[in-house]
């Protein structure tokens, strides 16, 4: 029998003074359906910083089990941005360590001031750093880069990291503005987003025509022409191209139109993209209809690349204009990578692949610059990326990305 961690006082709960003991208890109300008895413990364990992440999240879990949305979204955030636990600071702290073994000083000193604006007294993380600064080398001619520096130095040299129209800017800052974010973490998900396409097309310039649905203010299509391809997109609504794109180039890429049933012939793309979670937004019986259209519209050999949140990831924010309610809405139809790899192949495609990405929480994007651009910066969260994936295959991160052929 499970000895009992809390009691009664005057029909009120007495939470326990340890952190560790207020979880745990929390955790087995969670578990038997005790919701608004488990949120009490859950904050009580959310002031010892190593529980706050998971205490606060699965005190989230527990709001949206009550139906109370809006508290669930706010528990969701602060969980999110609540700052590293010691699994997140010794991932840190050795993916540094093995910057500095490959001589890449500048990254790996980085990554330690990452460390140390959550927690000085880290082992011999200062140490460390001071080592990689005396080290560091700028642009050292021996220093090969990284498969993603080098797709994002061609990106920044495209003028392709910022918002080169000043209305997408002003379009998105309606939305910033009004629930008070600033868009950074969304500008760097969008970036790592964009890296993660690149990466899985590969050669672009063997793509010759491109399809984005959901496609909003045109962004993809207008990123994929300044690499050669005649790119096209649909919408359910043509607000974002009539106030973001220049009604000349817009002319015959855009139109309003379904994505579960595509106003196009067979085989008539090289590409077929589906970004920024729209495919989330789909029930079960609207996305089955989507990859249908996506095969049939796809050449033989085509690619088809889809972008979604993740359910698994602990640390999910979304993007920051979203809601409280549409948070909520959207975490209850949200599709784990399997369902989704399974439900590609139903539909005939082959060669299924999913890639996290974003696998770090906000607090850890805050270094990219008042803009979300910073290239250096940006390099560095891809190949934090690529590095957790690697030593973990089952890693979560905010998003992952599904590739498949036709």
């Amino acid at each position: 029998m499970m000895k009992t961690l809390w009691t009664y006082k005057d029909d009120a709960l007495a939470l326990p003074d340890d952190p560790r003991a207020a979880f745990d208890a929390g955790r087995a109300l969670a578990a038997t359906g005790e919701y608004r008895a488990a949120i009490g413990l859950l904050q009580t364990a959310a002031g010892d910083a190593q529980l706050r992440a998971r205490a606060l999240h699965l005190a989230g879990e527990c709001f949206q089990g009550l139906g109370a949305e809006s508290a669930a979204a706010i528990a969701y955030e602060q969980a999110a941005l609540s700052g590293p636990g010691e699994d997140d600071k010794s991932l840190l702290y050795d993916s540094a360590r093995a910057l500095q073994e490959q001589g890449r000083h500048a990254e790996a000193a980085d990554r330690f001031e990452t460390l140390l604006a959550w927690d000085a007294t880290y082992e011999d993380a200062w140490k460390h750093h001071e080592e990689s600064r005396m080290r560091a080398v700028p642009s050292a001619p021996d220093a090969a880069p990284s498969p993603s520096e080098t797709l994002v130095r061609d990106l920044e040299a495209r003028g392709l990291l910022g918002n080169s129209d000043s209305r997408i800017a002003a379009y998105d800052a309606l939305f910033y503005v009004q629930f008070d974010h600033t868009g950074l973490h969304d500008s760097v998900k969008k970036r790592l987003e964009l890296v993660q396409l690149l990466t899985a097309v590969g050669d672009v310039s063997a793509v010759g025509t491109s399809l984005d649905v959901g496609s909003g203010t045109l962004r993809y299509p207008q990123v994929l022409d300044r690499f050669g391809v005649q790119s096209y997109g649909i919408d359910l609504s043509d607000a974002g191209v009539r106030i973001c794109v220049d009604e000349q180039w817009a002319a015959g890429r855009f139109a309003v139109a379904d994505g579960t049933a595509m106003p196009f012939g067979d085989g008539s793309f090289d590409l077929v993209t589906c970004m920024m979670g729209t495919v989330n937004h789909l029930s079960a019986a609207q996305r089955e209809r989507f990859l249908a259209e996506a095969f049939r519209t796809l050449r033989p050999g085509g690619l088809l690349v889809v972008s979604a949140w993740d359910p698994a990831c602990r640390f999910q924010t979304f993007l920051s204009f979203y809601s409280p309610a549409e948070m909520a809405q959207l975490r209850g139809q949200l599709t784990e990578r399997e369902a989704l790899r399974a439900q590609c192949a139903a539909a005939g495609f082959g060669d299924v692949r999913t890639t996290p990405f974003c696998t770090v929480p906000d607090w850890l994007v805050t270094g990219a610059g008042a803009a979300g651009t910073n290239a250096d910066h940006l390099a560095r969260l891809a190949d934090l990326d690529r590095d957790r994936a690697a030593h973990d295959p089952t890693v979560s991160g905010q998003m992952f990305l599904l590739s498949a052929r036709r």
